[in-house]
C-alpha cells in the first residue's frame, strides 16, 4: 500500500442505492451485486494503525465475518517487502545528493534524522521512496487497518486474493519523471511539519465517512500552477490508472460472490472511482455504511 493515508467517510445513511450518475461522495462500505450472484462488499480503508479505525463498526464487522473471501490491494509477505525495499534505493552509482542537489538534500537530512534513518542510507533513497517515508506517520505496519483485516481473514480461514503486485504499485511511482519526483520531494519537505495535523484532518473525515471532504483536503494541500499539474499526474498514476486495473482484477471475486474487498478509500470516490466503474459494468452499488 504505497498511497499514504487515503480513506472514506460520510454521514450515517444506510441502504441508499445510487444511480449511474451518483458521485459516491459519502460512504465506507458498499454492497456490490448482480442478478444471480451472492452480493459482495467493497470497503474503503485508511492506511493507519489508529484504534479509531481498526476497531470495526458492527456494520462492517458483520459483513466481513460473513464473507467467504478477502481481497486487498497487495500481498505483504516477506518476499514482497524485500522486493519493494530493493526498488527504493539507487543501485546505478547515482545518489540522492547529486540527483536532488545540495540545497534540497540538505533540507532532507534533518527530517530523516528525526525518523532515525542513517545519513548513509538517506543518500541512496530514490526521490519517490523518500516522499513516502516523509509522508507516512510513524506506526507499526502490522497494526494498519488493511493488515489487521488480512490477519482477521487468515484467522477465519478465508480465501485470500490480491488486486496488484508490488511491481505494479512501484511502477506507478517509477513512471514519473525525475523532475516530477523531485517536485514531490520538495513539497514533502516543505509540508513535513504539517503531517500530524493533516493526518488528523483526514482521519476525522474518514470517521465521518466523507470521501468528498477527503478529496478536498488533498486538493487544498497542492495549490499553485506547478503543484496543480503535478497533482494531476499523481492522481492519474496513483489513483485513476490503478482503479481501472483493480476493477478488472476484482471481477472473478465478484462473480464468485460473497467477497469482501478492501482498498484505500479514495479509490472509491468520484467519476473515475471504483464505484462508478462498477456501475458502468452493470453492478448495482448500494451504500451500507
Amino acid at each position: 500500500m504505497l498511497v499514504a493515508c487515503m480513506l472514506v467517510f460520510a454521514q450515517f445513511a444506510t441502504g441508499v442505492a445510487y444511480a449511474a450518475d451518483g458521485a459516491f461522495e459519502q460512504g465506507l462500505l458498499w454492497r456490490i451485486e448482480k442478478a444471480g450472484v451472492t452480493p459482495s462488499h467493497l470497503f474503503g480503508t485508511v492506511h493507519l494503525a489508529d484504534k479509531r479505525v481498526t476497531t470495526l463498526p458492527d456494520e462492517v464487522r458483520i459483513r466481513f465475518n460473513a464473507a467467504k473471501s478477502f481481497t486487498m490491494e497487495v500481498a505483504t509477505d516477506q518476499t514482497n517487502i524485500a522486493a519493494l525495499a530493493a526498488r527504493m534505493f539507487y543501485t546505478d552509482g547515482r545518489d540522492l545528493e547529486r540527483v536532488a542537489g545540495a540545497e534540497l538534500y540538505g533540507r532532507v537530512l534533518p527530517l530523516t534524522a528525526g525518523l532515525g534513518v542513517p545519513r548513509e542510507m538517506v543518500r541512496l533513497f530514490r526521490p519517490w521512496a523518500l516522499v513516502l517515508l516523509l509522508q507516512m506517520p510513524q506506526q507499526k505496519m502490522e497494526d494498519v487497518l488493511d493488515f489487521t483485516l488480512q490477519r482477521m481473514a487468515v484467522e477465519q480461514d478465508k480465501l485470500l486474493q490480491y488486486l496488484e503486485s508490488v511491481d505494479e504499485q512501484v511502477a506507478a511511482f517509477e513512471g514519473m519523471s525525475e523532475s516530477e519526483q523531485l517536485a514531490l520531494l520538495r513539497h514533502a519537505v516543505e509540508t513535513h511539519h504539517e503531517i500530524q495535523s493533516e493526518t488528523e484532518k483526514l482521519l476525522q473525515a474518514y470517521l465521518r465517512r466523507d470521501l468528498a471532504e477527503m478529496w478536498r483536503i488533498g486538493e487544498a494541500g497542492m495549490t499553485g500552477p506547478d503543484l496543480k499539474a503535478l497533482k494531476q499526474v499523481f492522481d492519474r498514476r496513483l489513483l485513476f490508472d490503478r482503479n481501472t486495473r483493480m476493477a478488472g482484477r476484482m471481477r472473478p471475486q465478484l462473480a464468485a460472490g460473497n467477497a469482501f474487498i478492501a482498498v484505500g478509500a479514495l479509490h472509491l470516490y468520484g467519476e473515475k472511482g471504483l464505484l462508478r466503474l462498477l456501475v458502468r459494468e452493470g453492478y448495482v452499488v448500494t451504500r451500507v455504511y
